[in-house]
């Protein structure tokens, strides 16, 4: 096991058990950098799982003539998504003599960063659909169609009906049409019974090296990277600009509907971080804290999801 004790400080002096230094320099002593609340479905839960189903309703209704029974569908059953809690827990031990002997608080000052890095382990943790938009083998699962985020065969519960959400056009380079394509994608949508829903987007996501080239996208009067007079219509879509640092990919960008009531990826929490501080469990007056949080996440249809590129 890991102890922090007297020892850990390596410096020639010692400095940590004297009140000599100038300055102690710890750029981790800062705010939690959370992102993932525009990504997710924040959501509580009391029960160590949850499962949603995916069902459809009727289709369209048919023509009859006179004296002819009427024709009596039955809604279709899909299958279901489960989510089941995961946990992770962090912390660390100090001996006696270093929280008695050190002159800077470090007890408290590491405390305070346990329940920091916490936050960020989730939002981190929480990344990684985002980080992998083909990948059918994550550690969440898959959707209700056992396909990848992206996939150009997403399937409906009406069998001839796919919805292709990974746009991948020459590369798919944030771009006028790029976006085009992603306001075409919400307009036709179709709903599990291949009927007409549409959606509504409302985010553009992006990697932050495309910081300058989406504001200049949406907020040019006229059609931006050409010469031309031809008017920018690309802002009249209403999307707003955000930037998840978390992405890894720098040509990575998508198109959100996360206002719609049929967004779904979800991140269902059992247990917020809690912070715990006692002593050893032996004789040497130790003092330990730790953390321990309970979550889990992924999707069930992740189709007012546009991706452009990953």
């Amino acid at each position: 096991m890991t102890i922090v004790r007297t020892t850990w400080d390596t410096s020639t002096n010692r400095d940590l058990l004297k009140g000599t230094l100038h300055n102690l320099f710890d750029n981790t002593v800062r705010e939690a950098q959370l992102y993932s609340s525009q990504m997710y479905n924040m959501l509580t839960t009391s029960d160590d799982y949850e499962r949603d189903m995916r069902i459809a309703g009727l289709y369209t209704a048919s023509e009859i003539s006179q004296g002819q029974n009427i024709p009596i569908q039955a809604p279709t059953y899909g299958s279901t998504k489960e989510y089941t809690q995961r946990q992770w827990g962090s912390g660390f031990r100090m001996t006696y003599r270093m929280d008695l002997a050190n002159k800077y608080r470090l007890w408290a000052r590491w405390t305070k960063d346990l329940a920091k890095i916490m936050k960020e382990t989730k939002d981190i943790e929480l990344a990684v659909p985002f980080n992998n938009l083909t990948s059918t083998s994550l550690t969440c699962g898959t959707g209700f169609d056992t396909l990848a985020i992206a996939s150009a065969s997403h399937t409906g519960l009406n069998a001839a009906i796919t919805t292709d959400n990974y746009s991948n056009y020459l590369n798919a380079d944030l771009s006028v049409s790029a976006i085009e394509s992603a306001r075409y994608y919400f307009k036709t949508l179709k709903d599990d019974m291949g009927l007409l829903m549409g959606a509504k987007p409302d985010t553009l996501v992006i990697e932050p090296t495309f910081w300058f080239r989406a504001k200049q996208l949406l907020g040019s009067d006229y059609k931006p990277f050409e010469f031309s007079n031809t008017i920018n219509v690309l802002p009249e879509m209403g999307l707003k600009i955000y930037e998840y640092p978390r992405l890894t990919s720098t040509t990575c960008w998508m198109v959100q509907a996360k206002a719609d009531s049929n967004y779904d990826f979800n991140c269902l929490t059992l247990k917020e971080p809690d912070l715990v501080e006692k002593d050893a469990p032996d004789n040497t007056r130790d003092k330990i804290a730790n953390s321990l949080q309970l979550f889990t996440y992924g999707w069930g249809d992740p189709r007012l999801l546009y991706v452009g590129h990953v």
